[in-house]
């Protein structure tokens, strides 16, 4: 399969070109560090030509500094940018990088544990309101066009290098500002990137990528009644059996991908 990777150069983007090449496809990339800017729309119309799939992880990042109004202008008329290029060309499906802060937990509560990708959205901090927004833009041109759009919504992505970090630093990941220890391994979300190429899903879907535990010494109850415990509780026995268990549901992404995770906090006191 002819696929077009944006943001190719960029934190993920390496990891997914790699996934995507060992599967046999032609992959040709589109970043900003080559001169190609996502906010030139004809410039992606040009690079969408003789492919089959595009896959849109470029992007301002949400963990560097930038204006407000750059980083919705980018994600957002970039990402419209890559629709309108898809349906020019005539494309079969369009893969969008969001991201779990589409949901708006850096900045709340959840409304319930464990989260799952039913859980409400309206951000308002820029990079995940564009998030959001971006996404309720891939459902309305799947609407209109017919053209299959799948958001992947990934955590707290960690590579090796980031994993050695956090294990040395005083405090775990969950130690942060929404303390659940989310996490995934770069590897598993290049992962899921490859199977939501390849997937029989038709339409629009929003999919959770999350490592299948939390990043953190303790147990997950012990570690929702220290951080959380005013939330109200969905779990069942599973988390008795798997006591380290993620609090973030990737079902959806299970069964639409075929896809899970395979790699596990490094920290594990008792690895599974």
């Amino acid at each position: 399969m002819r696929i077009l990777l944006t943001g190719h150069r960029g934190r993920l983007g390496p990891s997914i070109a790699q996934r995507l090449l060992a599967d046999g496809h032609a992959v040709r990339g589109f970043d900003l560090i080559d001169g190609d800017d996502i906010m030139d729309f004809a410039a992606v119309g040009r690079a969408a030509r003789e492919t089959d799939v595009i896959v849109h992880v470029a992007g301002r990042a949400g963990d560097r500094r930038a204006a407000p109004a750059d980083v919705m202008a980018i994600n957002l008329i970039g990402t419209s940018n890559v629709l309108l290029a898809a349906e020019a060309e005539g494309l079969r499906r369009v893969v969008y990088m969001s991201s779990g802060r589409s949901l708006g937990l850096l900045e709340r509560d959840p409304d319930y544990l464990p989260l799952d990708d039913d859980h409400r959205g309206l951000p308002s901090q820029p990079y995940a309101l564009a998030k959001w927004l971006a996404e309720e833009m891939c459902a309305a041109f799947t609407h209109r066009t017919g053209i299959d759009t799948i958001c992947l919504r990934p955590v707290a992505v960690f590579g090796d290098e980031d994993y050695a970090r956090a294990l040395s630093a005083p405090a775990p990941p969950a130690a942060g500002i929404w303390s659940l220890g989310v996490h995934i391994h770069v590897l598993d979300v290049a992962d899921a990137v490859a199977a939501s190429v390849g997937c029989a899903a038709s339409g629009h879907a929003r999919m959770l990528l999350c490592a299948a535990d939390i990043a953190d010494r303790q147990p997950t109850l012990a570690l929702v009644t220290a951080r959380l415990p005013q939330v109200p509780w969905r779990g069942g026995d599973e988390f008795g059996r798997d006591p380290y268990r993620a609090l973030v549901d990737i079902a959806r992404a299970q069964q639409i991908l075929g896809w899970s995770p395979r790699r596990i906090w490094p920290g594990r006191p008792n690895p599974r």
